[in-house]
């Protein structure tokens, strides 16, 4: 291997050359390798592993990391084997990901994570080296004391205009969480080729949790100058936030809320709107209720109509939708029991044709189970009856029921079973 970066790597790689030559061979084999041996050859290397009396597991497994990777460079093969390298390294990151606690526990966790950024420098133009994707991900959950430090010695040993393009998204993350956003854009733009939108999907998650929006602006203007609208891929729920948040024209708002009527959902619906006048809600409403109720055919357009009937209270159109469009009431959603609950509770006068076409309903089916719900229905009912003093009405109601259907005696004595 190349000289030794750090204390005790020659050591080390002393201790598991062999080791990490049958791995090298297992991974350049040339015979057709699928996941799952791969998988296998991955379980191999970290079983050799455990073997080793050593408390610094963590060195070890980034001593065998970086032996594979030189002997795969000094041999030219890397691009030949690049998925079987990826699997590798992914799998023996995710090792020393799983191990951050004990290293923590331990006091090892600084150590190694200097080990690491050494590693990172070392090969920071090298577009293959495993060591920027394993940095990313320890950034996202990284003690905020660190990161500072991190950032300083990146920015202190890297050439931003020179690194490899997995660098420069960890070192740019480093920066964006040490709350540097031109820093970070910079590192960004420093790259020839445009990125991809999951590439940057943490970065736009972060500006997002940090309500960033302007700063979100200025990367989408800067990184994707040549994008039209909805062509944003995983970043697109972001950017839609953020034009629902920044002053825009009414096309910009538009287009947000044609794109959310392709797929409803009432938690984004609320992420969208979170920043609107009571007004501009209103209008908004009135805009996507009718849209809505020409979708109720979709399942999840249906839920979110539900749902928005329900937390603005629209009653009157609540009622209406139940008396067009519930032909089964034994197999409401929950989000359709809910509203029918509230309806109920909060309208009365609006609840009670609902409950009598429901009731109705039921019993046209002639089934035992639909017989039980309409007796729970029509219990119900009597209390709404009772809410507004006019019990008599109901008694007159029930009476004229049990003559229409004095032929479905499994009805009628659902009926006396239940006290009615």
């Amino acid at each position: 291997m190349e000289q030794s970066l750090f204390k005790g790597e020659a050591g080390a790689f002393a201790a598991i050359e062999q080791d990490i030559i049958h791995t090298y061979k297992l991974i350049t084999s040339s015979r057709y390798i699928t996941n799952r041996h791969l998988e296998q050859i991955s379980a191999d290397a970290k079983k050799r592993l455990s073997h080793v009396e050593s408390e610094d597991d963590w060195l070890y497994l980034l001593t065998y990391m970086r032996g594979i990777y030189t002997l795969a460079e000094r041999a030219a093969t890397y691009e030949e084997y690049e998925r079987r390298f990826h699997y590798f390294f992914q799998a023996m990151s995710d090792e020393l990901l799983a191990g951050r606690e004990k290293m923590q526990l331990t006091g090892a966790f600084r150590p190694f994570l200097e080990q690491l950024l050494f590693l990172v420098v070392y090969h920071a133009e090298e577009a293959e080296a495993p060591w920027p994707p394993l940095l990313f991900q320890l950034l996202k959950n990284m003690e905020a004391s660190y990161i500072e430090p991190i950032f300083t010695f990146l920015s202190e040993s890297v050439d931003r205009s020179r690194c490899s393009r997995p660098l420069s998204l960890a070192y740019s993350y480093a920066a964006l969480l040490a709350g540097d956003e031109k820093a970070a854009l910079s590192i960004l733009r420093a790259q020839r080729h445009p990125y991809l939108d999951q590439e940057l999907r943490s970065h736009f998650e972060l500006l997002k949790q940090r309500s960033k929006w302007q700063t979100m602006k200025e990367w989408v203007d800067a990184l994707f100058p040549h994008k039209h609208q909805g062509t944003f891929g995983s970043l697109q729920p972001f950017i839609d936030e953020m034009k629902t948040t920044l002053p825009a024209n009414k096309k910009e708002f538009d287009a947000v809320w044609n794109r959310w009527l392709l797929s409803p959902s009432y938690q984004r619906f609320l992420t969208f709107s979170k920043h609107y006048r009571d007004d501009e809600l209103e209008e908004l409403l009135n805009r996507l209720l009718p849209e809505l109720k020409r979708r109720l055919h979709q399942v999840e357009a249906a839920k979110t109509f539900e749902k928005l009937l329900l937390t603005t209270k629209r009653y009157p159109l609540a009622a209406d939708y139940f008396l067009k469009h519930e032909r089964d009431p034994l197999r409401m959603r929950p989000e359709k029991v809910e509203l029918l609950e509230a309806l109920r509770r909060d309208a009365p006068a609006y609840a009670k044709p609902v409950y009598h076409q429901l009731v109705i309903r039921l019993i046209e089916k002639k089934s035992r189970l639909h017989y039980e719900q309409a007796a729970v229905l029509l219990k119900e009912l009597k209390g709404i009856y009772e809410q507004d003093e006019t019990l008599f009405r109901f008694a007159d109601y029930l009476t004229k029921l049990k003559k229409m259907y004095r032929t479905y005696r499994a009805f009628i004595e659902e009926l006396k079973r239940i006290g009615l």
